[in-house]
């Protein structure tokens, strides 16, 4: 049989498997990961077996890597999903200070200003403190405190 592909040398394929687990950085698909570790498993596997030709590399890093890619991506994604990021921004409850900002007032509420709606009939003046009930397209609504 006629190798089409010369051996590649393991230095490539480490190299390729590298620059695969550099992309990863950029996707995070966890598909790129997979290929790279095949990639950087069959280069250091070339520094100890002789290769018969570069499709034998190149087929067994891809093989390698779809079995990585389907044993171990559902392992990764799932660990990715479940975690539950606190938006500290959006918890509601707290209370806020009314302040002016060029002429409008507005409500000053962890380190952010919003325009607000109330629901009842009162007054507020700068340096009122007020309960945060809702936040919602940018809009706080709020409840005046006794």
């Amino acid at each position: 049989m006629e190798n089409i592909l010369p051996i590649i040398p393991a230095w490539i394929m480490l190299t390729l498997g590298v620059l695969l687990l550099a992309a990863e950085l950029l996707s995070t698909t966890f598909v790129m990961l997979f290929f790279g570790i095949a990639f950087i498993l069959v280069g250091l596997v070339g520094f100890f077996v002789s290769w018969p030709s570069g499709e034998v590399q190149l087929l067994l890093a891809m093989v390698l890597g779809g079995v990585l890619t389907y044993a171990l991506r559902g392992f990764f994604m799932q660990s990715m999903e479940n975690q539950e990021l606190p938006l500290e921004t959006m918890q509601v409850g707290d209370t806020g200070i009314i302040v002016e900002n060029d002429g409008h007032l507005r409500v000053d509420y962890k380190g952010t200003t919003w325009g607000f709606k109330k629901d009842a009939d009162f007054k507020i003046k700068a340096g009122d403190e007020v309960l945060i009930e809702e936040l919602k397209n940018n809009v706080a609504f709020i409840q005046k405190l006794p």
